[in-house]
């Protein structure tokens, strides 16, 4: 029960908002629409591959193993937004934008 619910906080406040957020900000606004149908895709299509894996994975490792499995990616998750991910705070689309368009990096484009 307490892998469960620490999967289920790990998703709430990492991936699960985060995969929303970043692709509507770092993505520029002529090409937006195609960039998050594309990242809209690729996160059903995780969430397809889990939830068609997840009894499977249980049959044969066990629950306390698969939630556990899926905290540690979460927890690789983490690691890489606190590593990749930019921050975008306080930094107005259109500047994040000419930052994009300018080349810098995408680690660099909120600053």
């Amino acid at each position: 029960m307490v892998a469960l619910l620490v999967f289920v906080a790990g998703f709430g406040i990492g991936a699960g908002p985060l995969v929303w957020t970043l692709c509507s900000e770092i993505q520029p606004i002529e090409g937006r629409d195609f960039g998050v149908a594309c990242s809209t895709l690729a996160n059903w299509g995780m969430d397809w591959g889990v939830s068609n894996t997840f009894l499977s994975i249980v049959a044969v490792a066990g629950a306390g193993w698969t939630f556990a499995g899926f905290s540690a990616l979460n927890v690789l998750f983490l690691l890489f937004t606190l590593l990749l991910v930019p921050e975008t705070r306080n930094v107005p689309l259109e500047v994040i934008e000419q930052h994009l368009e300018a080349g810098r990096p995408l680690r660099e484009i909120g600053r």
